[in-house]
């Protein structure tokens, strides 16, 4: 007898006990709900982003993280309509081999996400953003890998100059950040701009794609550098459509740098590039200093160096360095546009240490013809024209320029 009032007895306090549980427990909040992640999630050594989640339950996974960790993001498609709450020191990854998609297309214009030092040290890695644009600023060691920009959508009745944000990723005032290895697509009704480094230092855009000639390939520009020192822009790949090149207000050259520092332009490949023209180029840099441009392939159009008198804090181009490129020209013309061309109209400053070596154009032309030009200037410091094939193009130079082996 006792022990069946022991049982009973038990068997009441469980019964209690789950009513006690079952009369705490929370509904799931809504989306709109601050969310607080629990203590495993806050500890996990991966904390996960699942499939399904909300935007605010992303961020609240993400808040959950401390510096050095790594949130892993499972595939799946996530509608974002505002900002990805970032921390410093925090990455995020995808979980397995498939790109989880951050989706904001359903919005009428480009979503921008706007990052400052909560950026400091941090990874995005193996994700695809729709219709996003990111701007980061002031921020170090930001780094973007793997990533894919598509489906961006432009602002109607806009051109090159009226809408300088139709850029997926925007660097500013940033230091080390970096690149690699992300896929950047602009579609036909909608054209824009890959990567923008403003200020920067010690920037690095390497093996990055940029269109793939046809349905992904209607590049305004792929990559605009105004960088403050040594940014490195090298292994591109650059396939433009060509439909583009007859549109001359969302025409605005392959890459194109001014007002720069320390920046080198190397290996990159223009599988299919931008016209022949004022507004083409596969490649332009004007106002700047200690620039090299090298071993790069380039197909339509070739380089375009200018020194411009609008841009007062760099009235000159300096200790610049064109060799071994290889460029692909339909046929020759005498002008600047058709290979490596070099043009000044300021009068108040002079270009210094000019050298074109090794360049293979030979259906191309090398043109420094302007009246501006100082030919002491161009040759100071080894500067001149060498060793270049144009074999059945043109080599156009103004008297005094130092010049020789060119064939």
């Amino acid at each position: 007898m006792k022990t069946r009032q022991i049982i009973n007895v038990w068997a009441l306090l469980m019964m209690g006990s789950s009513f006690l549980a079952a009369s705490c427990r929370k509904e799931q909040p809504s989306a709109d709900e601050p969310i607080v992640p629990s203590a495993s999630e806050r500890n996990a050594a991966n904390p996960v982003i699942e499939t399904g989640m909300t935007l605010a339950r992303i961020n609240a996974v993400i808040a959950g993280a401390s510096a050095g960790q790594t949130v892993l993001v499972q595939p799946g498609t996530y509608a974002i309509t505002g900002k990805i709450a970032m921390k410093a020191g925090v990455s995020l990854v995808k979980q397995t081999s498939v790109n989880p998609v951050f989706d904001a297309s359903d919005l009428k214009s480009k979503l921008t996400l706007n990052y400052s030092s909560e950026l400091n040290n941090c990874l995005f890695s193996g994700l695809t953003f729709w219709n996003i644009r990111v701007v980061v600023t002031n921020a170090s060691k930001a780094a973007f890998k793997h990533c894919i920009f598509d489906y961006g959508k432009r602002t109607p009745n806009t051109n090159k100059t009226n809408n300088l944000k139709d850029d997926y990723l925007e660097l500013v005032n940033t230091d080390s950040s970096l690149v690699f290895n992300c896929v950047f697509s602009c579609r036909s009704t909608d054209p824009g701009r890959g990567v923008w480094t403003k200020n920067t230092t010690n920037a690095r855009i390497q093996k990055n794609t940029f269109g793939n000639g046809g349905s992904t390939g209607y590049f305004v520009c792929a990559i605009n550098d105004n960088s403050l020192r040594n940014s490195v822009i090298e292994d591109n790949t650059i396939a433009r459509n060509s439909a583009l090149n007859t549109i001359d207000s969302l025409t605005d050259h392959g890459m194109y740098a001014h007002s720069f520092n320390g920046l080198t332009i190397s290996g990159n490949t223009f599988a299919s590039g931008w016209p022949t023209n004022a507004s083409g180029g596969n490649i332009k840099a004007r106002n700047g200093q200690h620039l090299t441009i090298s071993n790069n392939t380039l197909n339509d159009s070739g380089i375009l160096l200018y020194e411009y008198s609008n841009t007062p804090a760099f009235p000159y181009l300096k200790h610049v360095m064109v060799s071994n490129n290889a460029i692909h020209i339909s046929s020759p013309a005498n002008d600047m546009y058709h290979g490596i061309g070099y043009y000044r109209n300021n009068t108040t400053d002079s270009e210094y240490s000019i050298n074109i070596t090794g360049n293979r154009l030979p259906n191309g032309t090398i043109y420094a013809l302007s009246t501006n030009i100082a030919p002491a200037n161009f040759n100071a410091a080894g500067g001149g024209v060498y060793n270049n094939d144009t074999a059945t193009g043109y080599l156009l130079l103004r008297s005094g320029i130092a010049n020789s082996d060119n064939y």
